[in-house]
């Protein structure tokens, strides 16, 4: 029964958004409460032990009476619809070929259907409680949160998208949902303010800063965020309406943005199918724009549920940068994980808004202190990690060395521990011969152990390049193949780039033109891609490019002096180009394109203007010394170094603190400050083992 389900030829659809219901045929038939709940935790969750979800839903029962539950459950489920819906033995999961709607909203929504994802409404189990199954209602909760987050992140989108392509009435429908959605969100409230101003309606603008003002105070006894209160007084004083950013000129086809098939990787994915199998950590290393991202996400998706891990340009001296990151993606998809005391006490010496009533822990003293730090951040992400098939962590060239170290530690303790079988593999992308020698030692050290696998990612060759251009059902881009991988040199990011000039300058008819020569490859495409946005765009764009991971909207409205309006307009304008996705580039060599044309002139002006707003924002000391020096500062960048130094010796990593504070002596000295800089090199030279 369960082949003739995998094959087609019974299809069921499970409906759990709303009243709980299981389609066949026409027919809908209502679900018992607690046979909704195993399907709903086995949709949403994956494959489980049957024995364990039988203990969450008859939790006041004897583990006698929940296993004989349990199996008349999966009986009277069998009898009703005369197909074995619910598989395994002692791991049960859902049958191939059941449609879910909860899933398929999630799908919608990672895939970027929007518009599609909000069309299904309900809330999950919406008529079932579980008061009973404490353990299940808790889950059953943050489920129904997770799910609400995923449709405010698709009205947010599809209403920026609606406001790109010039339908402001869309836009603002869609605002209006968001805000239904998550009335108390002030981001959503301003995006309405904007929408209602720029459209011309200023009175509908201000109306909805009172809206927004009134609910504050009389349901949370508050007031507007400033941003909010600041955006309010600028409609009131009514300066000319900013344009709305205009879709371009040449739609680009969706197989451009995104090729829909990942052809010419049979090698590189037949080598990750034999590490999978064996249970090794993958390394997928290229130059960039290879196609490295695609791959592993590819693959990561084939296998199951995953996360992604980006390490970003300017972490790699900000210790721990990029596992925080994680565990806050960790904590976004699982918000209450309930850790033990002693390990959220360890959790706040990295997020201090984790810290319990008794606060912040003491400085560690010594390495069993160090121990301890390091073993809770284990078993918290052990614990964190359920229902995960895989992480793609993407651009280790980027990743800090505090974080390389716990990764390596992870790793290592995977094939020893209880957790092996939970724990998600790990698929990991980097740029061939750009690994710092601390990361690059790490990845030797798990291929040495066998417990990782490295494969290099090539260029695609001629005829993979004439598949790719096939599939995207572009009129005469196939016959171009021999120009494509000419200039492109097979590099697939170059090739869409070539593709994306093609058809914004007229389109594919007249051929390859002349003018293009293979010296500049893909950057000169990205370079006139740039040039092709309006003069403020461009200015937010570099700032983003210089401020790497301390960028935030408001940051950059202080900086270059623009107002939350001008600037909301300006970052939809770059998304529009697809130059920025959110606050991060699109691809890292965008980053750097941009990053290599800003005005040697300008450089420093705008380093030591974020120096300074960001020392105001109490930033990670080495970021603020980092811009300092760049904004050729060295004497104010120095007592920065040596705070970052003093923090990492506390936490015992004492090469870190020791080249700190060797930067720090580098900058004094610079700055003519010889004896101070005497004194700190000397601190350096007294950290054990430094």
């Amino acid at each position: 029964m369960a082949e003739a389900l995998a094959a087609g030829s019974q299809v069921f659809h499970l409906e759990l958004l709303g009243e709980a219901r299981l389609r066949h045929d026409g027919v809908a038939l209502p679900l018992e409460r607690r046979t909704a709940a195993v399907l709903a935790w086995l949709a949403l969750e994956g494959p489980h032990p049957k024995y364990r979800l039988a203990g969450l839903l008859w939790a006041e029962s004897s583990e006698v009476t929940a296993r004989n539950n349990m199996r008349q459950l999966l009986r009277r489920l069998r009898l009703a619809t005369g197909a074995e819906l619910v598989q395994g033995g002692d791991v049960l999961s859902l049958a191939d070929g059941i449609t879910i709607d909860a899933a398929e909203l999630q799908a919608h929504v990672l895939a970027g259907r929007h518009a599609r994802a909000l069309e299904l409404d309900g809330v999950l189990l919406a008529a079932l409680e579980f008061d009973d199954c404490p353990e299940f209602q808790t889950w059953l909760e943050n489920a129904r949160e997770r799910l609400d987050k995923l449709r405010r992140r698709a009205a947010s989108a599809e209403s920026e998208a609606r406001e790109r392509a010039g339908d402001l009435t869309g836009a603002l429908g869609l605002a209006e949902k968001l805000l239904e959605l998550d009335p108390y969100s002030e981001e959503a409230w301003r995006r309405l303010m904007r929408l209602h101003y720029v459209a011309g309606d200023r009175m509908a603008a201000l109306n909805a800063f009172e809206r927004c003002r009134r609910l504050l105070r009389e349901e949370l006894a508050t007031q507007p965020l400033p941003q909010t209160v600041a955006l309010a007084r600028e409609i009131e004083r009514g300066p000319p309406t900013p344009a709305v950013p205009r879709a371009p000129a040449t739609k680009l086809p969706l197989s451009v943005l995104r090729p829909p098939v990942l052809v010419g990787r049979e090698r590189e994915w037949a080598k990750m199918e034999e590490a999978w199998a064996a249970g090794m950590t993958i390394f997928l290393s290229g130059e960039p724009g290879v196609g490295k991202t695609r791959l592993a996400h590819d693959f990561a998706a084939s296998r199951g549920q995953y996360l992604v891990l980006e390490s970003r340009p300017g972490e790699a001296h900000v210790a721990y940068a990029t596992h925080v990151r994680l565990l806050r993606q960790f904590l976004a998809r699982r918000p209450d994980p309930k850790p033990e005391p002693w390990i959220r006490r360890e959790m706040a010496r990295l997020m201090p808004d984790m810290a319990g009533p008794e606060g912040l822990p003491p400085p560690m003293m010594d390495e069993h202190d160090r121990s301890r730090f390091l073993e809770a951040h284990c078993q918290l992400v052990y614990q964190l990690c359920a229902g995960l098939d895989a992480i793609v962590a993407d651009d280790l060239q980027n990743m800090d060395a505090a974080t390389a170290e716990f990764a390596l530690l992870m790793l290592s303790r995977r094939h020893d521990g209880p957790a092996e079988s939970s724990f998600p593999r790990f698929i990991d992308t980097y740029r061939t011969g750009e690994l710092s020698p601390f990361g690059a030692s790490c990845v030797q050290q798990l291929v040495d152990a066998g417990l990782a696998v490295i494969i290099e990612v090539e260029p695609l060759e001629t005829h993979a390049v004439g598949s790719l251009l096939g599939s995207l059902e572009l009129a005469g881009a196939e016959e171009l193949t021999s120009h494509v991988v000419r200039y492109t040199g097979g590099n697939p990011l170059f090739i869409m780039e070539a593709l994306r000039h093609l058809l914004e300058n007229g389109g594919l008819e007249r051929g390859w033109p002349e003018h293009v020569h293979p010296s500049g490859r893909g950057r000169d495409l990205i370079q006139q891609r740039l040039e092709r946005l309006t003069p403020p765009a461009l200015q937010v764009a570099r700032l983003v490019a210089l401020a790497r991971t301390a960028f935030a909207p408001e940051l950059a409205g202080e900086v270059l002096e623009m107002s939350p309006m001008a600037l909301a307009t300006h970052m939809a304008e770059l998304e529009a180009a697809h130059v920025l996705r959110g606050e991060h580039f699109t691809h890292e060599l965008l980053f750097e394109v941009v990053r290599e044309t800003i005005p040697p002139s300008l450089v420093p002006l705008l380093h030591r203007r974020l120096a300074s707003a960001l020392e105001q924002r109490k930033a990670a000391p080495v970021v603020v010394a980092q811009h300092w020096m760049e904004g050729k500062e060295p004497e104010r960048a120095a007592p920065f170094f040596v705070a970052a130094a003093n923090a990492e010796a506390s936490a015992f990593r004492h090469m870190e603190a020791a080249l700190l504070y060797f930067r720090a002596a580098s900058a004094l000295e610079e700055a003519g400050s010889f004896e101070e800089a005497a004194r700190v090199r000397a601190r350096a030279r007294h950290i054990p083992s430094a």
